[in-house]
């Protein structure tokens, strides 16, 4: 004591009373005298934690002003170590630590707030490294040590640094999403992480989950978007058609390093829990409740973050089909609500990013708007569907039954379209319908333009005309069939007899198969690419899949230049003609 005292006279120390943390334990003759009465270990605890120029104590004064005005933390923390020392070598049933009350009164002055000193205990705790707790730092009836092993906290701190955000740190986020994204929502497949090469190109509905580095905030939100994009125009290495069926969630910029420091605090936990069960880790009982109490804490708390994190849904939209790409519009997830898979099918179905029901009324101004042009009034029910699913300005149906649920509550009215399956040489429709219809819906089936098919109908009608050739007679799914004629009493053509050939009638002749196919089409140039490929996948695998067909597939290209072509245009065009083998180039 004696040598205490003198440092303190040295120093000048002008405290009204010599406490607890007034232990000058910097000073080489004060902590070889107080260290001697304890076990070995004690010196490495006090440089690490307690006092001296490397301690936590005193980082964490050089870090915070107010702290050091009063030497706050490391009059906790030698408070905390006269306070705990002793008990190394005490009986093993002795009460261990102080607790909060005994420890501000070893540090607090007369006429000193006790709040600096409760802030600074906050901060030892989550520096030192030696420092043990028997519960929540925050509770009143906790008690605090010092110990010789390094606590588990500290521990849990360095191994948080050997886990890499681009392997662990992303599997355990993505394992994370994938539990919250478990509850039913409107989507065939979810992918997490997924690059754009393994997402299919097909007509299921499929929500993407991006990556940590495409975040994305309120407003900035280029890497999200740039990622968009690169989905929607990619399928690895050849270019994605299906675009229209996919949907993103994004995570938010601000949330990010939290989210990621979680997932890190449930690794580090999980590998000292792992080693306490290896037996590579030695540590008491008290240590190990509180390492699993730790784990589980922090279980809880990640995937509460990756809520709050990943809280931005993506959606392609285009409302001119003449825009050159798409916009990306962000819509908020709330993050109030557990359930993010219900948010999720919720926001796309108030916003329509996901039609589930459909009236018959919107397809038919889509095909009025889009199809129904330039005297063509028929379109293919497939090639409108298969529209639906590459388009970003045709709406993105759930599925194939939402769309034939349209077309079977339009069949009983003369309101939206009629229906057939084919077009006759002379312009009429085979199979023609239509109101109060019962149409198969499959890829052959037209959808007429309502106008047009109730003027063929009435040609169908007039009393006294010829039927038109093959004697459709506009009933529902009205064809011609072997030994039916129609009833010349009933000019409507309401109903059939049966006519039994005449003896010496000459026999049916069978049909000729056709022997030879020709086609032509005006691809646009600006789309060429996707057409040659439609027309590939469509029309040339279909001719191909007779094995005695012979198929040769000849392309023929035609450029104007009504001011002249330009000589690197030209040298360009003649070198890759050449190096693609086209057997005729010529320029005039």
């Amino acid at each position: 004591m004696a040598k205490v005292i003198y440092r303190l006279w040295s120093e000048d120390t002008r405290d009204l009373m010599i406490l607890p943390g007034s232990l000058p334990l910097d000073d080489p003759h004060s902590r070889n005298e107080l260290t001697y009465y304890l076990p070995p270990g004690w010196d490495a605890v006090i440089e690490t934690d307690i006092d001296g120029e490397r301690a936590a104590a005193t980082r964490i004064e050089h870090n915070e002003p107010r702290f050091g005005q009063f030497g706050a933390a490391r009059l906790i923390a030698r408070t905390l170590f006269l306070g705990s020392a002793p008990a190394s070598v005490a009986q093993k049933d002795a009460t261990r630590g102080l607790d909060r009350a005994r420890l501000l009164l070893g540090c607090l002055q007369p006429g000193q707030a006790a709040s600096i000193y409760s802030d600074a205990l906050g901060r030892v705790i989550d520096q030192a490294r030696y420092l043990r707790t028997t519960g929540d730092p925050a509770a009143a009836e906790t008690r605090y040590w010092f110990d010789t092993r390094a606590n588990l906290r500290r521990e849990m701190e360095d191994r948080k640094r050997r886990f890499d955000d681009n392997t662990e740190v992303r599997e355990t986020l993505a394992g994370t999403l994938k539990t919250l994204l478990a509850q039913p929502a409107p989507f065939d497949g979810l992918h997490i992480f997924t690059p754009h090469a393994d997402v299919p190109d097909d007509s299921a509905l499929r929500l993407v989950v991006l990556g940590p580095e495409h975040w994305t905030a309120r407003d900035e939100g280029r890497p999200a978007r740039e990622a968009v994009r690169t989905y929607l125009k990619q399928h690895g290495d050849k270019p994605r058609y299906r675009a229209n069926r996919l949907l993103f969630l994004a995570p938010d910029h601000g949330p990010l390093s939290r989210l990621k420091e979680a997932a890190r605090t449930v690794l580090a936990w999980g590998s000292i829990v792992a080693d306490i069960k290896e037996g590579r880790l030695n540590i008491d009982l008290l240590q190990q409740r509180e390492a699993e109490t730790a784990l589980k804490s922090a279980q809880d708390v990640l995937p509460s973050t990756a809520r709050e994190c990943y809280k931005w849904l993506l959606g392609p939209l285009q409302e001119n089909p003449t825009a050159p790409e798409p916009e990306i519009e962000a819509f908020p997830v709330p993050t109030s609500s557990a359930a993010i898979g219900k948010e999720i099918a919720r926001i796309c179905q108030e916003n329509e990013l996901i039609i589930e029901t459909w009236s018959p009324i919107h397809l038919r101004d889509d095909l009025k708007r889009l199809y129904w042009r330039a005297g063509d009034t028929s379109t293919r029910a497939g090639q409108f569907f298969e529209d639906s699913l590459r388009y970003f300005y045709l709406p993105r149906l759930k599925n194939h039954a939402v769309f034939a649920q349209a077309i079977t509550a339009g069949a009983s009215s003369k309101d939206f379209f009629g229906f057939a399956y084919g077009v006759k040489a002379d312009g009429g429709f085979e199979g023609f319908c239509f109101g109060h219809c019962d149409p198969v819906i499959d890829d052959s089936l037209l959808l007429i333009e309502p106008g047009a098919a109730a003027a063929y109908a009435a040609t169908l009608q007039q009393p006294g005309l010829p039927l038109p050739p093959g004697g459709d007679t506009g009933r529902p799914g009205g064809r011609d069939e072997p030994g039916i004629r129609d009833d010349p009493n009933n000019p409507a053509g309401g109903v059939t007899i049966p006519v039994t050939p005449t003896p010496g009638d000459p026999a049916p002749t069978k049909p000729v198969a056709p022997r030879h196919f020709h086609g032509s089409a005006d691809i646009p140039a600006a789309s060429a690419k996707m057409h040659l490929v439609q027309l590939a996948e469509e029309v040339i695998s279909q001719l191909c899949t007779d094995p005695n067909a012979s198929v040769r597939v000849v392309l023929e290209i035609s450029a104007e230049f009504p001011d002249g072509a330009g000589e690197a245009t030209k040298r360009a065009v003649s070198e890759n003609a050449k190096t693609l083998g086209m057997k005729m180039v010529e320029w005039e």
